[in-house]
């Protein structure tokens, strides 16, 4: 017997796929527009779900737009008949709908945004898990503020690595690099690193363990020939980010690290689909510029409905 296949029956104006900041912007906005809404993300909350603190540091003078996706997220905690908690294997166009697919179910709508966001490519070693969101970031610019005259390191191998140094150069006691190659360091932003007086290199060396309690107090790192350890407060991991876009195919173009191209009104290259927050070419993936990101792709989104039923 033929097996049944996974159509989905009922037909919305909008699916969002993504439940980070710009995916619940993009969904309180579209609800309010009176738009037949499906969010599809495997949670609510995205990155502002883990909590970045240090043992006796004030948190007060972070803006991450955190209180104001709480409140959103909070909405779709309530209308669950606008949610779904699964993860979206594929992205399709059917016709004149856009269809994606879960595990579970497929679901389809007139129009679609992908606010998928980003993953950061991981060292993988011991205390790196431990103290994520206590001393070890992933985004420098958004916790560099809480490393004043603290000692800290940034892990990387290339210019954003070198980027991140100079910002907390700027506030910290001292900056160790670690891993951004010798070639790197002869540019411009090098040399005034080297100059300030406020950095050590280590470019021939790559972090074996992250070790301390609570907080990261010591990184152990090793070369060919031999091994040291430094202390440090907070440990800046830049190695760059994944944007989560394989579930699209080809469908869309993107940029040469795989970000989702999108014009003034988060449109894509495609009628009818929208890009929104850290996977698209963003100047820079902080919360606050996911959240208006995630409402303008809801707005433009309404837009473009209101062009299909003129």
């Amino acid at each position: 017997m033929a097996m049944k296949k996974n159509v989905p029956d009922k037909q919305y104006d909008l699916l969002i796929i993504g439940g980070g900041p710009a995916g619940l912007t993009a969904a309180a906005y579209a609800i309010r527009k009176r738009l037949e809404t499906m969010l599809i993300s495997e949670d609510l909350g995205g990155k502002t779900n883990y909590q970045f603190s240090l043992p006796n540091t004030e948190t007060h003078n972070i803006i991450d737009g955190q209180e104001l996706v709480s409140k959103f997220k909070s909405q779709l905690e309530y209308l669950d008949f606008a949610r779904h908690i699964g993860k979206v294997t594929k992205l399709e166009k059917a016709a004149k709908n856009f269809v994606a697919t879960t595990e579970e179910q497929s679901f389809k709508a007139k129009a679609a945004i992908i606010a998928t966001g980003i993953s950061p490519k991981r060292l993988n070693v011991p205390g790196e898990k431990e103290f994520l969101g206590h001393g070890v970031s992933y985004s420098t610019v958004s916790h560099a503020p809480m490393f004043i005259d603290k000692e800290v390191a940034v892990i990387g191998d290339g210019p954003h690595a070198l980027q991140a140094a100079a910002e907390l150069a700027q506030i910290a006691k001292k900056v160790n690099v670690i891993g951004v190659p010798n070639k790197d360091l002869s540019s411009s932003l090098g040399r005034k690193l080297k100059e300030s007086g406020k950095t050590e290199f280590f470019s021939d060396y790559k972090v074996k363990e992250i070790r301390g309690t609570g907080a990261p107090e010591k990184i152990l790192l090793r070369s060919k020939s031999s091994q040291t350890e430094i202390s440090v407060s907070g440990v800046f991991v830049e190695l760059g980010y994944i944007p989560n876009t394989a579930l699209l195919s080809h469908m869309v173009k993107k940029t040469k690290d795989g970000r989702i191209i999108i014009n003034e009104n988060n449109q894509t290259n495609i009628p009818g689909l929208f890009a929104a927050g850290d996977v698209t070419d963003v100047n820079a993936q902080q919360v606050v510029i996911a959240i208006g990101e995630g409402a303008n792709a809801a707005l433009s989104a309404y837009n473009y409905l209101l062009t299909l039923r003129a």
